[in-house]
This record gives C-alpha cells, sequence and structure tokens, in this order.
C-alpha cells in the first residue's frame, strides 16, 4: 500500500547530471556571449574541463536563444561516438528532439522524399540500422542530416543554433572533421554552431593544427571557474529556500570547492544532508559534509588514479606538495622525479584537463581530487 506521505523537503542542491537553466549559478555573462555569437552568425569553440557545466550552460543558452532570438536550437550529443551510423543516429534524434509544429512537418517531408529511412519519428535510421546495419549505408543519411540547417531556412526557421557537445570525441571517427567542414562552410547565413568540448588537447588539435580541417575556424571562449561571490550567494539562498541557513560552513565550502561548479554542488549537497530543518549550519557540519563526499568519490577517485602512469602520479603530487611549484628540487627529489620527466607528464595532465595553469602557478583542476591525493 503506498503511503500517503508526500515528500516536500528535497535537496536542492543537484550535482548527479546537467543541471536546468534556471537552476546554474550565474553563467549570466557567458550565455550572453554565447548568444551574441550565434546571431552574428559565428562559429564558437566552447571548452573547459568536465563537470564545469558546459551542457547547462549550452542547454540555457539555447532556450534563451529561441525565446528571445527566435533562433532553432539543436544539440547533438557526441559523447563515445564510434562510427558513422553512430553520428547519423545521434544527428536523427537531436533533431527529432528539437523541431515542433509546421517546422518538423516540413522536414519529416524531406526526409522521407530522401528514400534514405531518415525519419523524426520512431522509425528512423536508428531503427533500421538496429534490423539490419549491413543493410543500411549511413553515410548518405548523415550527408542529408549535415545539410538540414539549408532545409530548415527553406522552411520558414531563421537561423538554427546547433551545439556539438562532446566534440572532441570526432577524433574517434577517421575524417569525420573534414566531412563536418564539408557542410558547415557553406551554412554561415542560416545556422551558428557551437562545438563544446572537455578535452582541451584534443580541442587544440582540432582547432589550431594547420592541417586538420577545422583549422581557425571557430571562435575560442573557455569556461571558467565560478567567482566565489556568485557560489555564496547562490548557496545563501538555496539554504534559506528550504528553511535552512549556512551559518559558518559557508567561507570553508566555497574555499574548498575553489570555484570548481560541480564540486561546489556536491559539498553544499552534503552539508544540506547534515542540517536539520530550521537550523543553521555549523562548522561540525561542514566537518561531516566534507568526509562524506570525499567518501562518497573514493571510489572515482581510486579508478582515475590507477589510469595514470606512474610519471603522471608523481607530478600531480610534486604539483601540490609544491604548491603549484612542481619542479622545486626537494619536491622532485622527495617523488625520484626528474624535470623533463615532470614536464613531459605536465603536458599530459594539461591536455587532459586534470591540471591547468593558474598564472604562474600550476593546480589540480578539481580541488577535491587533490585533496585525495594529499591523503595518499
Amino acid at each position: 500500500m503506498l503511503s500517503s506521505y508526500m515528500i516536500t523537503d528535497t535537496n536542492p542542491f543537484i550535482y548527479s547530471h546537467p543541471l536546468e537553466p534556471d537552476d546554474i549559478i550565474d553563467r549570466d555573462g557567458e550565455t550572453q556571449t554565447l548568444l551574441k555569437h550565434a546571431v552574428g552568425g559565428h562559429f564558437v569553440r566552447l571548452y573547459a574541463p568536465r563537470k564545469y557545466g558546459k551542457t547547462s550552460l549550452i542547454q540555457r543558452a539555447m532556450r534563451e536563444g529561441e525565446l528571445q532570438e527566435g533562433l532553432i536550437p539543436v544539440v547533438v550529443d557526441l559523447y563515445r561516438i564510434v562510427s558513422w551510423a553512430d553520428v547519423a543516429v545521434r544527428f536523427e534524434r537531436a533533431y527529432s528532439r528539437a523541431l515542433k509544429g509546421a517546422l518538423r512537418t516540413k522536414v519529416e517531408e524531406f526526409l522521407q522524399r530522401t528514400g534514405l529511412g531518415l525519419s523524426l519519428g520512431a522509425y528512423g535510421i536508428s531503427a533500421k540500422l538496429q534490423l539490419d546495419q549491413k543493410a543500411v549505408d549511413p553515410l548518405p543519411a548523415l550527408h542529408a542530416l549535415l545539410d538540414l540547417p539549408l532545409r530548415l531556412e527553406e522552411g520558414g526557421g531563421y537561423r538554427a543554433f546547433i551545439a556539438l557537445d562532446e566534440f572532441q570525441d570526432v577524433m574517434k571517427v577517421p575524417d569525420l572533421d573534414g566531412l563536418l567542414r564539408s557542410h558547415i562552410q557553406y551554412q554561415g547565413h542560416v545556422a551558428s554552431y557551437v562545438f563544446a568540448g572537455s578535452e582541451p588537447g584534443l580541442m587544440r588539435q582540432l582547432f589550431e593544427d594547420k592541417d586538420r580541417p577545422l583549422y581557425g575556424s571557430a571562435v575560442p571562449m573557455r569556461l571558467d571557474r565560478l567567482q566565489n561571490q556568485d557560489i555564496g550567494e547562490y548557496m545563501t539562498a538555496r539554504f534559506k529556500g528550504t528553511d535552512r541557513g549556512v551559518g559558518e560552513a559557508l567561507n570553508p565550502l566555497v574555499t574548498t570547492a575553489k570555484g570548481h561548479p560541480q564540486r561546489a554542488m556536491l559539498l553544499a549537497h552534503r552539508l544540506w544532508e547534515e542540517v536539520p530543518k530550521g537550523d543553521v549550519a555549523t562548522l561540525e557540519h561542514w566537518e561531516l559534509a566534507y568526509e562524506s563526499g570525499l567518501e562518497e568519490l573514493d571510489a572515482e577517485f581510486d579508478a582515475r588514479w590507477r589510469g595514470l602512469e606512474l610519471s603522471e602520479q608523481k607530478t600531480l603530487r610534486a604539483v601540490i606538495l609544491g604548491k603549484g611549484s612542481p619542479y622545486k628540487d626537494d619536491v622532485l627529489q622527495l617523488f625520484d622525479l626528474n624535470k623533463a620527466t615532470a614536464q613531459s607528464a605536465l603536458k599530459r595532465l594539461q591536455a587532459t584537463a586534470d591540471i591547468e595553469q593558474d598564472g604562474t602557478q600550476q593546480r589540480v583542476v578539481d580541488p577535491l581530487f587533490a585533496e585525495w591525493i594529499s591523503r595518499l
């Protein structure tokens, strides 16, 4: 028998998936920058480490672009694509989610006329590939899908606003960036693209290597850490809105998060769980929340650590012990690490966004991973 009791006191700090547009911390400036580029017909390369809120920012910009500017928002998730067929399915599903009303009807009619088995309904190319992959050539279908921004304009749309999320994974499908360029280079008057990626090394390779098809084709835009003040105001308001006070736990929470969006949200979630309704958080609540958060992440961090090369493990520890300066003689000696090896490992860790430059210093991107390493 179901209980008649309804849960009304729920934790307002969500960190396990991308946030809804109204729930993200600040990012007003970044949203407007993306929209200005989109309306102006520019292509943007949006990059940041994982868990920095790229997907949430894109969703917010898409919503506001549709409401304020009449843009047609399309988000294509390219995470872990492995083949041409996989890419075709991702694009077909993205347009299926995005298009509505008369415009959807016109595009559906166009897709059916191609005779390629494409559809915005349930029986598109993904269904055909599941039945018999050998009987379906995904490349002609992908060409048709990549041309859809031109069809959208013919159907009465103003401008397509297309985000290709986790774009660095196009490297897994040979020549995919070349195929994309062959289409988008002719779409500047009808579509604006955002190429969003979380691995700086691969994103630089795609857009800064002169031998790559997309060289110099997008305005670079880095998503930075959040400001402490913005985090503090958000946490204070959310605690107050659920009949709690963040109290003296606010400063250590903000200091520990170091502007990392997802880690700030995780710590706030854990702190909220420690504070009874009607109470104000204390330092004791904070200590319990902090240890609880690290305990939750232990398995994730352990797997991440084991996936690193020994030289990378040593370099991470050198960055932390050297307080951002891993090349100090005593630090190198402690870890039996020479400067050349540390420099090489540092480049790899920067390329994967495990470490980033902070002025003249280096720092571990994830502040909680840094704390976990320091406890080894």
